[in-house]
Order: structure tokens, then C-alpha cells, then sequence
């Protein structure tokens, strides 16, 4: 049995990735620090770590949580931002292990050039994917729907004109 220590370092309230090691993802806990520890046993030789960040306008019913999170925010002013970068991370890294293996991820800032992770490990690592992109589907979606609330917006304010025009 091999026991991978995994550290999380410099994460991003806006960029907590999901942590996927062969295809299963773990979980870990924030530490007194700030960052976050996670214990992974494995009986392979060579794991496959992953960093992903979904975004919520990728999902297939975005625009169903799009209108009822409108409506529920009181028409959008209690509503928490979107990304308006829209950008995604996408890191794999082939990691071989040793009998106790401590492995650091430190985040880069999120940009949409250069590498998304910085893999501290005296192990040796092969990296597949490394990087932070801006996801063109996610993108569009977030314009359309800033589009429908300006609208939105501008018809309630054509009403309420309309309502109190007929008080008065």
C-alpha cells in the first residue's frame, strides 16, 4: 500500500479545483493555515492527478439555475457574480510513487497564459496538461445571460415608470 500526502497551496477562493486522482475524486480539509491536506492510499505504482475547475455556465441546465437564482436574488441584487474571464484549468500529471510520497501544489494566479500549477514532489513527474484556458462555451453563455438581465432591468424600470405614472 502507498500513501500519497497531497498539499494544496496558494488556492484561489474563486479557483477550488476539483481533485481527481485516477478518476476518483478526493476531498480534502482546509488546514489551520490555509491550506488544504489530503491522504490518498493506492496500491499502483504510477497515479494520474488531476486539477480541474468547472464552471457553472458549462452544465447542461446552466440556464435553468441561471433563471431560478434571477428570480430567487431578487431579480439579480442578491445574486453572486459569474466570471466574466471565464476561465477553466485543466492539469494532469502523471506522478510515480515511492513507498511514502508528499506532493505540493501551488497555484499560479489565474491568467489564461502560462502554467495553472507549480508541482513540488521528489518524485518524478511527467506533466500532461498544465494549463488555465478560457473556455469559449462559458463565454458566450455569460453574455447572454448579461444580456437578458440588462433587459430584464430596463423593462422593470419601463414598468415601475408605467405604475407610478398611473398613481399619479
Amino acid at each position: 500500500m502507498r500513501t500519497l500526502k497531497l498539499k494544496l497551496t496558494a488556492v484561489n477562493s474563486k479557483v477550488i479545483p476539483n481533485i481527481a486522482v485516477d478518476g476518483k475524486f478526493v476531498k480534502c480539509k482546509k488546514n489551520q493555515y490555509g491550506s488544504y491536506d489530503a491522504t490518498i492510499e493506492t496500491e499502483k505504482d504510477e497515479i494520474e492527478l488531476s486539477f480541474t475547475r468547472d464552471l457553472e455556465l458549462k452544465a447542461k441546465l446552466w440556464w435553468l439555475y441561471a433563471i431560478i437564482s434571477f428570480i430567487v436574488s431578487i431579480f439579480g441584487i442578491f445574486e453572486p457574480f459569474y466570471d466574466k474571464k471565464c476561465v477553466s484549468m485543466n492539469c494532469v500529471f502523471k506522478i510515480k510513487l515511492n513507498d511514502i510520497n508528499e506532493v505540493t501544489a501551488k497555484f499560479n494566479t489565474l491568467s489564461s497564459s502560462g502554467k495553472a500549477v507549480e508541482l513540488e514532489t521528489p518524485n518524478q513527474f511527467e506533466e500532461v496538461k498544465n494549463v488555465y484556458e478560457v473556455d469559449k462555451t462559458a463565454k458566450k453563455r455569460w453574455i447572454i445571460l448579461l444580456v437578458i438581465k440588462i433587459v430584464v432591468w430596463i423593462g422593470i424600470g419601463i414598468l415601475a415608470g408605467y405604475f407610478i405614472s398611473k398613481l399619479f
